[in-house]
């Protein structure tokens, strides 16, 4: 079970992967993010990520691994914890358009576990409708000159 969405943004192709890299805007882009903390910055491939979310009022922390990280231009993050019932495949992509960049978020959702046929169509359905928005929010905060922080945290 997957999804694709996609946006294109007034911006620079490294500008917004920069934004979206930058662990600080988490709770911007996405309202139930509490904290995103990367085990080392820069983010790179075969880091891990731990993540504390509150949905529905509930508290939980996940930690995803990233897999592939092309810098301004391709990350991908797949669910390490929980691993069951589905486990998930994030792709980031950042292309050049005549406008900026068109970002495009796919997800793979995969059953793991009893239940996870059910629980992978489920949150197939939820995150597409959450990228909807998170994508709207992206663009908005991006696009209106929003500053992060520097990400490497040696300096």
């Amino acid at each position: 079970m997957c999804f694709a969405e996609s946006i294109v943004m007034k911006v620079a192709p490294q500008r917004a992967f920069a934004y979206l890299a930058d662990p600080a805007t988490a709770p911007i882009i996405e309202p139930a993010v509490i904290s995103y903390t990367p085990d080392t910055l820069p983010m790179h491939a075969g880091g891990t990520n731990t993540i504390r979310v509150r949905m529905l009022g509930l508290r939980a922390t996940l930690v995803t691994r990233t897999v592939e990280w092309e810098e301004g231009r391709r990350m991908v993050l797949e669910s390490v914890r929980p691993s069951r019932p589905v486990r998930g495949r994030a792709t980031h992509l950042f292309e050049p358009h005549p406008d900026g960049v068109r970002y495009t978020w796919s997800m793979e959702m995969l059953p793991a576990g009893f239940g996870g046929g059910i629980a992978a169509r489920a949150m197939t359905w939820l995150m597409r409708r959450n990228a909807r928005r998170q994508q709207a929010r992206f663009k908005r905060e991006v696009e209106r000159g929003a500053v992060t922080r520097p990400t490497d945290a040696r300096s």
